[in-house]
């Protein structure tokens, strides 16, 4: 029976193009899914060279590797503003139509008040971040058109000094053997009470083992291991969400607000199930 294996730096050419295809479509026109795009191809990039980093017996691309994660570094986090944007619009959006009560004009003068107060604050908080979320995109854009033609230079480079070694085969035993091993020693893992420091680490460190144990598809204990990975990105990821809507519901509305309030109770029970997941997976 034949060994699975990896393709490590055919896989980086594959996401690399992915990347620029996906660049090309947001500066279209940038929506949420285009955007998504953006980040989680330069997110895919940017573990794959992480993976290559722990290689040995490959030619020197330091520099060129170097220039590819400078580049990469500003165009995720510039994405990650806008795909920020677009989940908390969402989450209030859904939060208005699971809580119908704090929207419906009743009969007598003093409910009116109260509920037309209400719908206007919510309301308000979305316009908000629809502002908010031009601006970011508009600056996204920017640094696309300017940075595009670079980066696709700076992969072409490095992708040049890594052909002798574009056919590399890495077997899915070692692949995984090396992906836990770097995850596993995320500092943040051995501090028994994580701070919310501490849990972005560990989620940024899942989100990378997840897409690095992805490019081992045809393994069945590779896809073991990206989905338990993936589970702990995304309940780290909504953790993040919800912690970061709470924050400024409490700080446009008031701590008291029932929307702060209820965005508070939602950030608690996913930091509590994120935290439960990642009691299983502690070393």
């Amino acid at each position: 029976m034949a060994t699975t294996t990896a393709s490590p730096i055919r896989t980086l050419r594959e996401h690399a193009l992915a990347l620029e295809a996906a660049i090309t479509v947001c500066l279209s026109k940038p929506r949420p899914r285009a955007v998504h795009k953006v980040r989680t191809e330069a997110g895919r990039v940017e573990a794959q060279l992480e993976l290559l980093s722990l290689l040995k017996k490959l030619p020197s691309h330091r520099s060129e590797t170097a220039r590819v994660l400078r580049l990469l570094k500003k165009i995720r986090r510039a994405a990650g503003r806008v795909r920020d944007l677009d989940v908390q619009r969402k989450l209030l959006k859904t939060h208005v139509a699971n809580n119908p009560e704090d929207h419906v004009i009743e009969d007598t003068e003093q409910q009116t008040s109260y509920a037309t107060s209400e719908s206007a604050e919510l309301t308000e908080l979305r316009q908000i971040r629809k502002r908010r979320r031009k601006r970011a995109a508009r600056k996204l854009l920017k640094l696309l058109d300017k940075r595009h033609k670079k980066l696709a230079a700076a992969f072409e480079a490095l992708l040049t000094v890594l052909e002798p070694v574009q056919d590399l085969q890495l077997p899915a035993a070692e692949l995984l053997r090396l992906i836990d091993q770097r995850f596993r020693g995320t500092h943040a893992l051995i501090i028994r009470h994580p701070s919310s420091e501490h849990l972005h680490s560990i989620r940024k460190a899942a989100r990378v083992a997840r897409y690095q144990a992805e490019i081992a598809p045809d393994s069945a204990a590779a896809t073991r291991s990206a989905q338990r990975y993936e589970a702990l990105q995304v309940a780290g990821g909504q953790w993040h969400d919800t912690l970061s809507l709470a924050a400024d519901a409490a700080t446009e509305l008031g701590d008291n607000h029932a929307t702060a309030v209820s965005f508070g109770q939602q950030r608690d029970q996913q930091l509590a199930a994120y935290r439960a997941l990642l009691e299983r997976v502690r070393p």
